[in-house]
């Protein structure tokens, strides 16, 4: 269901409240403990930033949750002073990723622009098995990384690219192949067609940080149409309709995501307050459908 309450601000009480509800509706677990701990540890992220929610079409998996902040900030101090975080781990830096259960579980880094994947990849902490990469993103048109991720649970780092559009059938399938997966099914890729933004889409590939082995990669319809979603199974429309939103402009992104030994899920995301649109369209995000 959504809400519309204008001006969008996030309340400690009402989000815990909401979250219990959307996680209760699809069957997702969680630990109001570790909830609290994360709101308490992050509370000026939560109140200043946008926040959404998120979960998958595979059952049990939890409703996570997000915030985008507006300015500069290093969250990985904070969780590192509040022992989410190792202080000598390499890999992290500035949105994060809350699990219902455990607390943290990955970070982000905003880039402030698209950037050439080379850039990224000869960083210093970036292990030459990854850097190993390259030619293939180059061939794939794969040139330009808008965000990056690092999954702290999964050890590895996620690049986010703004691949070429419109999507191709031949392009799907290479893509899919990068995480030695089948191309998309017809009415998969029927949805890409028509959900991906023809003048550039999110695609984001998943590596192990330490092997540079690519597990998974995913083609993100973002913002997509009011009332419009692609192929979904009962448990994402059962999310989209009890997760509540309180921005003004309600944004909803899918995703397809492909895995080593074919296995697939889709993703969903909901925004919730801090008008998430907004906060995208600053950073400078291509983050829309058709």
């Amino acid at each position: 269901m959504t809400v519309i309450n204008p001006p969008s601000a996030f309340d400690q009480p009402q989000f815990l409240n909401d979250f219990k509800k959307t996680a209760d509706a699809i069957g997702a677990p969680y630990s109001e403990t570790a909830i609290l701990d994360t709101l308490k540890t992050f509370e000026t992220c939560f109140k200043e930033g946008a926040v959404i929610w998120r979960t998958t079409n595979r059952p049990r998996d939890p409703v996570n949750y997000r915030f985008y902040l507006r300015r500069r900030l290093d969250t990985v101090h904070i969780a590192t002073q509040a022992g989410y975080l190792d202080p000598n781990d390499p890999m992290g830096q500035l949105w994060c990723d809350f699990h219902p259960e455990t607390g943290l579980v990955k970070t982000w880094v905003n880039l402030k622009g698209r950037r050439p994947v080379d850039d990224i990849l000869n960083a210093a902490v970036v292990p030459e098995s990854v850097r190993a990469h390259a030619p293939t993103f180059h061939r794939l048109g794969l040139r330009l990384v808008r965000f990056l991720a690092v999954d702290y649970d999964g050890n590895s780092m996620n690049l986010y690219f703004t691949a070429p559009g419109p999507i191709s059938e031949t392009q799907a399938a290479q893509y899919t192949k990068l995480a030695q997966c089948d191309p998309p099914t017809a009415q998969e890729y029927q949805d890409m067609q028509t959900f991906l933004n023809p003048q550039g889409f999110a695609f984001a590939v998943t590596m192990e940080y330490t092997t540079g082995t690519i597990k998974r990669v995913a083609f993100y319809a973002l913002n997509l149409p009011a009332n419009q979603l692609p192929v979904v199974n009962d448990r994402v429309l059962d999310f989209f309709a009890a997760a509540p939103s309180y921005d003004k402009h309600r944004t909803k992104n899918v995703a397809w995501s492909f895995g080593v030994g074919n296995k697939k899920y889709m993703k969903a995301e909901s925004s919730y307050v801090g008008e998430l649109a907004t906060v995208l369209k600053d950073v400078g995000s291509p983050l829309s459908s058709p």
